[in-house]
């Protein structure tokens, strides 16, 4: 699966994965891969594998973390503290990132998501935070808002616009920038009912999350691009619930999905 050159764009330092364990974990891990992975590597095709990729299957990849609880109450603050910031103080052993995979979010105690949200608020460069949880209910908002939440377990919905937003989400990152901009007329019919506009943003994350689910229960590599676009949708959803310009968020939220920003 090659990168598209949207893909040269900032990473999100912080996601949320919402969903069963093996689901979640399945994701984290083929998002963390593709991450540190050095030529783009074709999965299907073990004579062309990276040496970062090689080392992310043999189970020992030097910058990739999953942070554990060392006590039966959860995630704690010294868990935090020796797992989590002290290895953010370093740069990575080899690679581009430092991924930490923290599974069971949601038993990350209070105390340690204050003690943590300094680091997600100012990260370095290098490091990249996946929080796995069955449900957001347990985590701070502090640390939601800094955070890109997919909601995996929503993925199985359908709905009437269903085929026109997967639609978008097959053509766009294919198109130049004037195509892109053209495709605004598409959405105008929905401008006078943002009811049904929220239903259309819902298909996107939508149609985005299942590539992401299937990519990652495949062993696959998810594109960046995926998360960023969820993140947009999510950003736009929010604007036109503030009566925001119509147009402009929805222009600015096509040329995020095509990569173009």
């Amino acid at each position: 699966m090659v990168l598209p050159d949207a893909l040269k764009l900032n990473l999100s330092h912080a996601y949320i994965l919402v969903g069963e364990a093996e689901e979640r974990l399945a994701v984290a891990r083929a998002f963390a891969k593709k991450l540190n992975c050095q030529s783009n590597c074709n999965d299907s095709s073990a004579d062309k594998i990276c040496l970062s990729c090689k080392v992310f299957e043999s189970g020992n990849h030097p910058d990739v973390f999953y942070v554990t609880g060392t006590k039966t109450t959860g995630i704690g603050v010294e868990d935090v503290r020796s797992q989590i910031v002290q290895e953010m103080t370093t740069s990575p052993f080899k690679y581009r990132y430092k991924i930490f995979i923290i599974d069971k979010a949601e038993t990350i105690t209070p105390q340690a998501q204050n003690a943590l949200l300094k680091t997600i608020e100012e990260p370095a460069s290098y490091g990249v935070f996946l929080f796995l949880a069955e449900h957001v209910h347990n985590i701070l908002l502090t640390v939601r808002s800094r955070c890109v939440t997919v909601k995996l377990g929503e993925i199985k919905k359908t709905s009437e616009h269903e085929a026109f937003a997967e639609e978008i989400a097959s053509r766009i990152a294919h198109l130049d920038i004037l195509e892109v901009m053209a495709l605004y007329k598409r959405f105008e019919p929905f401008k006078e009912s943002r009811e049904s506009m929220s239903g259309v943003l819902d298909m996107l994350y939508l149609a985005y999350g299942r590539r992401i689910i299937e990519a990652g229960t495949a062993n696959l590599t998810p594109e960046k691009l995926w998360f960023d676009s969820i993140a947009a949708l999510q950003h736009t959803k929010r604007v036109l619930a503030q009566n925001g310009n119509f147009q402009l968020a929805v222009e600015l939220m096509l040329l995020k999905l095509n990569g173009a920003m």
